[in-house]
């Protein structure tokens, strides 16, 4: 491509001479505008090449696989979530667990990505009730807020 647009560059001076006495200069600098036009759109655009440009930097938290959870009481009393996290279809033994004050919102923060189960308790007294019980899925880079309400 680079040896045929060459042989043009060089030929238009050669031909350029042949041409009649009473030929425009408009129409060879025309000519030039042309195949300059015609490299531009054959030549690649230098930022499609860049590295840089293709380089794009990722989240941390999608490359550890990590999201945060807050828990918003709008109870009146202490609630104690305990989260378990579910690999397979097993539950690990260790539990994550946390206590919330009445009107407070506690988080928890770079928990792994996936299902986890839960369980909400009100702690009156000692005695503890079980308010609220399921799964939730937590997706990478995720900040899910969850209401407790009583």
């Amino acid at each position: 491509m680079k040896t045929l647009l060459l042989f043009i560059v060089i030929a238009i001076p050669v031909f350029s001479s042949a041409q009649p006495a009473n030929s425009n200069a408009s129409t060879f600098l025309e000519g030039g505008k042309t195949l300059i036009e015609l490299i531009k759109v054959i030549k690649p655009q230098k930022s499609a090449l860049s590295p840089a440009a293709s380089y794009q930097n990722p989240d941390s938290c999608s490359i550890k696989r990590v999201a945060d959870i807050s828990f918003l009481n709008k109870t009146n009393k202490v609630i104690v979530v305990s989260m378990y996290f579910r690999t397979g279809n097993v539950y690990e033994e260790q539990e994550l667990s946390l206590r919330v004050s009445p009107s407070a919102q506690e988080s928890l923060y770079d928990l792994r990505a996936g299902i986890y189960k839960y369980k909400m308790e009100s702690d009156c007294d000692g005695q503890r009730t079980i308010l609220h019980e399921g799964e939730l899925k937590l997706a990478p880079c995720e900040k899910a807020v969850k209401d407790i309400k009583g």
